[in-house]
């Protein structure tokens, strides 16, 4: 099943051209199911919409049920985007630099046909102001109770879309890691705002090291799906193999070496092969198999804490303590 699943998005998003096998009716119930719990129904749907060529046809219920989803997708993407412009000039407003982070930030990677398609679940926005400044607007907007972290304020502008004001680009327990992204990210700034339509958002070369510290981040705790990494899937791909270095002279893979990433990194790069089909040319570094399968185990099956113990010891710990 999990075959099926890598081949109907490698469809979805023209990686393939049809599945090596046509499903049965419980297959097909078991692809879209799965596709809804990887975060990627809406996407799916074109690899359903594009095996109709070929003959290969879900049981009706299911096809209906998953058109309907997926155009329940696209009306979300219309709201989400005309909010994430408003949230940015209510900011510009105030002097407050910001820049929309993943989301309908990256949606735009995915093409016309599937941008769309891409299952909107927040808008992430990044304010140069810090926290203080960060808590201070969304109190401007009328909102009484502010609920916040250290890098995180939730704004409660609307119920049906959750909104995360971050003043930090990336956040890690461990404070000599947390330092050193940090520091990085302050010193390639001027990356992260660039004219991306009618939003600012980060360049793609900002993206490529952004995504994959957020991958990791969100992998030890469980919170990586398969849209993530079709996100990172779409970026590299955006990138076709043209690599930009950042301030030092540094690349892609010192960059994530120096986050201490640079395993789990190379494991990522097995995963856009072996899931995507991306092409070896179109990987920032080597992949590495044996990681790839730890973390497509994970992100497949769900989180099994003591393996992850296992296998990242020194990072579990700063999360878990």
């Amino acid at each position: 099943m999990e075959k099926l699943f890598y081949e109907l998005m490698q469809v979805a998003v023209g990686q393939l051209d049809c599945l090596s096998r046509g499903p049965s009716p419980e297959e097909w119930q078991e692809l879209y199911a799965t596709a809804q719990r990887q975060g990627v129904a809406g996407i799916c749907y074109k690899g359903v919409e594009r095996l109709f060529e070929f003959g290969l046809r879900a049981p009706q219920d299911i096809s209906i049920d998953w058109m309907s989803e997926a155009e329940e997708i696209r009306m979300n993407n219309t709201t989400f985007d005309k909010r994430s412009a408003i949230i940015q000039k209510r900011l510009l407003e105030r002097k407050i630099y910001t820049t929309i982070l993943l989301g309908q930030g990256v949606a735009r990677y995915y093409g016309e046909e599937l941008q769309e398609l891409r299952h909107p679940k927040s808008i992430d926005v990044y304010v140069d102001c810090g926290l203080e400044k960060a808590i201070k607007f969304v109190q401007q907007t009328g909102q009484q109770e502010v609920r916040h972290n250290r890098h995180v304020v939730w704004l409660d502008a609307w119920e049906d879309t959750p909104v995360r004001i971050l003043p930090q680009l990336a956040y890690s327990k461990n404070p000599w890691r947390n330092e050193i992204q940090q520091r990085w990210f302050r010193q390639n700034r001027e990356q992260l705002f660039m004219e991306g339509g009618n939003m600012v958002v980060p360049s793609e070369d900002m993206n490529v090291v952004y995504v994959m510290q957020l991958l990791h981040e969100q992998f030890l705790y469980g919170h990586v799906d398969m849209q993530l990494l079709m996100d990172c899937f779409f970026i590299l791909k955006k990138k076709a193999g043209r690599f930009g270095t950042y301030k030092n002279g540094m690349t892609v893979a010192k960059v994530l070496d120096s986050f201490g990433i640079a395993k789990f990194a190379q494991g990522v790069m097995w995963v856009m092969q072996e899931v995507f089909r991306l092409d070896d040319t179109l990987l920032p570094m080597q992949p590495k198999e044996t990681e790839g399968r730890f973390i497509l185990q994970q992100v497949m099956e769900g989180r099994q804490t003591m393996q992850l113990i296992k296998h990242y010891p020194l990072q579990m710990f700063w999360n878990i303590f």
